[in-house]
């Protein structure tokens, strides 16, 4: 029996003669208490996989960023409309028309807080080197434009019945990475043109009991979910088509590496599921993985989705020891402007300190 305390299930299994799976079990606990990604692929990599194996997994992976939540928004424009929204849906009739940055933060962070606050003027007071608005690399898929200072989607917007399946499929976070492989399915059988339409007509929540609840304290989180969702759903497209040739690798490649924004490490996570199903891609996964994360760290400005592409580099299947040492540095930093630890609650992810100033105009 899985009783939703991952550490003492996973000790129960391992002290249980009968269990058909110990040697999992173990590597399970060896990964939460190291971090060490071998051990995570060690299981999936079970000689003999079953259901079973895969309730480990889920095990080893519980409340680990990625691995069974996304991470949550960290941008100060998130922050604001967290504050907004969560006021609004307390009934507080609070209206705001501007906002400053001083700095720009990602297309879809912008976007998620208009879609909560309402159409507000945001004024941005640089664009610091490298340039958000300017792709790592050029490439065929893109779903971000600029209009000067202004994110403007470069895709058309998505049908409504790819709207209200994504809803369906997305409205919670997945148990585990292999199992929002699976629960992610159906959208792969929509057009290409919807999926890439839901990355930037962020659409809204379900009208369900939990997303009620979450309105009231982080109603950014579901625009940070469902690009996610819709990645997978990418990953899902045409499948029939050989990897390295294929239109869902080089639709998620061209979008972890576009503009800096959410869809970036969104699009990532969808490789990394894809590492974690097939070996062969293993290698090439890890080497984005990484190559994404250099140009992160590489910035000389805040990069308000390093931390999560750090955060990813410690799951993606053969993270080596100088991987490792990146993304640690980097999450390290990351704590230190924070000003303490974040920690994963029970039920959800902990909003992040505010790292950047922000002014409100009214």
């Amino acid at each position: 029996m899985i009783t939703g305390d991952a550490d003492a299930d996973l000790r129960r299994l391992v002290a249980d003669p009968t269990f058909p799976h110990q040697d999992a079990a173990r590597h399970a606990m060896r990964f939460r208490a190291s971090g060490d990604v071998t051990d995570l692929v060690a299981i999936q990599d079970d000689p003999q996989p079953c259901d079973v194996t895969d309730v480990v997994f889920a095990l080893a992976g519980s409340k680990r960023p990625w691995l069974n939540w996304v991470p949550m928004p960290s941008e100060a424009i998130s922050n604001v409309a967290n504050e907004i929204g969560s006021r609004q849906a307390q009934g507080e009739q609070l209206k705001v028309t501007g906002l400053g940055l001083s700095a720009a933060e990602p297309a879809s962070a912008m976007t998620a807080c208009r879609r909560i606050a309402g159409p507000i003027e945001i004024g941005i007071s640089e664009f610091p080197a490298p340039d958000i608005r300017n792709p790592v690399r050029q490439g065929r898929y893109a779903v971000w434009r600029y209009d000067g200072e202004e994110p403007v989607p470069a895709v058309p917007a998505p049908s409504a019945a790819a709207v209200k399946l994504l809803q369906e499929v997305g409205g919670e976070p997945w148990p585990s990475i292999l199992s929002g492989y699976l629960q992610a399915a159906p959208l792969g059988e929509l057009p290409l043109d919807d999926l890439l339409g839901l990355l930037a007509h962020l659409p809204e929540a379900p009208d369900s009991p939990r997303w009620q609840h979450l309105a009231k304290s982080t109603p950014t989180y579901w625009y940070r979910l469902v690009q996610p969702w819709a990645c997978l759903g990418i990953l899902h497209h045409a499948k029939d088509e050989p990897w390295s040739t294929s239109t869902r690798r080089e639709v998620l490649v061209d979008l972890a590496f576009g503009i800096e924004d959410w869809v970036a490490d969104a699009a990532l996570f969808a490789l990394v599921t894809a590492a974690y199903r097939d070996p062969a891609v293993r290698e090439e996964v890890r080497q984005l993985v990484r190559a994404r994360l250099d140009a992160a760290v590489a910035a000389d400005r805040m990069v308000t989705i390093e931390e999560s592409l750090a955060q990813l580099m410690l799951v993606t299947p053969g993270c080596s020891a100088e991987d490792r040492a990146i993304a640690t540095a980097a999450l390290a930093r990351a704590e230190q402007d924070d000003g303490a630890d974040e920690e994963e609650p029970e039920a959800e992810p902990a909003p992040p300190r505010k790292r950047r100033w922000w002014r409100g105009r009214s």
